[in-house]
């Protein structure tokens, strides 16, 4: 009788104790669907995208120009906040070309011809970490990443200097975050930088007719004992919609 009295006693006060407890539990964190976590159930998407190639002129300003730019990525999750990502686009760029006549008596606009069409294949690997792991943070899940890839014209055409610009590669930082509208469904919002080097022949280093008599001298295009080769930043902002499956 008297253990009956005290496991009676023992109920009596764990069913006293556990309102309190459940109260500081809701207190001190959420329950499930309080929580401000999701788990991002897809550990695959694909994505289309557009958005604003802003280019880089380059010193010698016959680098690629704004544009309008569209890609596709496949991204995998490897482990954990880890991902693969396959990236390739295309910018509708375009670029100056310089004349042969590039008289130092002239102004700036006179130095270039007609602007020419470049679009630009984009393509890289990345690997990416996902700020908030294999969840979401009130439906967003940010992320940081590097890749390594190509920026190549789809053709190509030489100015009367003999640049063009050729197949290059590629470092692309890039951050960004995706917002969940489903399981499946999400916005990516994104800015990328395509980090690639620009190589000047050495005829923009050279100064023609540098004498006393005849025509008036050609100025060159980039000063003499410059490098010719120059890395440049192409800021890349995307807005994408991304569908998530699974293999």
């Amino acid at each position: 009788m008297k253990r009956a009295r005290w496991i009676g006693a023992l109920l009596c006060g764990i069913g006293a104790t556990l309102p309190a407890t459940m109260r500081a539990q809701e207190v001190v964190g959420n329950t499930p669907e309080q929580s401000p976590y999701r788990d991002i159930i897809n550990p695959q998407s694909i994505t289309l995208f557009v958005g604003r190639f802003a280019g880089n002129a380059g010193a010698a300003e016959v680098g690629a120009l704004p544009s309008i730019a569209y890609g596709l990525r496949l991204a995998i999750r490897l482990s954990g906040p880890v991902e693969l990502w396959a990236t390739i686009g295309e910018a509708a760029s375009s670029r100056h070309v310089i004349i042969a006549d590039t008289s130092v008596t002239h102004t700036d606009s006179a130095r270039f011809g007609p602007d020419i069409k470049l679009p630009l294949m984009l393509g890289d690997l990345a690997l990416v970490l996902n700020v908030t792991g294999d969840k979401t943070w009130h439906r967003l899940a940010p992320y940081l990443g590097l890749g390594a890839g190509f920026v190549a014209p789809t053709h190509n055409v030489t100015d009367p200097g003999g640049y063009q610009i050729g197949f290059n590669f590629a470092l692309v930082p890039t951050i960004g975050t995706r917002w969940f509208l489903s399981d499946a469904l999400a916005i990516r919002i994104e800015a990328r930088d395509y980090f690639f080097r620009y190589q000047y022949p050495l005829a923009y280093f050279d100064s023609l007719n540098l004498h006393f008599a005849g025509p008036p001298p050609r100025s060159a295009v980039l000063p003499f004992g410059s490098t010719d080769r120059r890395w440049a930043n192409h800021l890349t902002l995307w807005l994408g919609a991304s569908y998530g499956f699974t293999f």
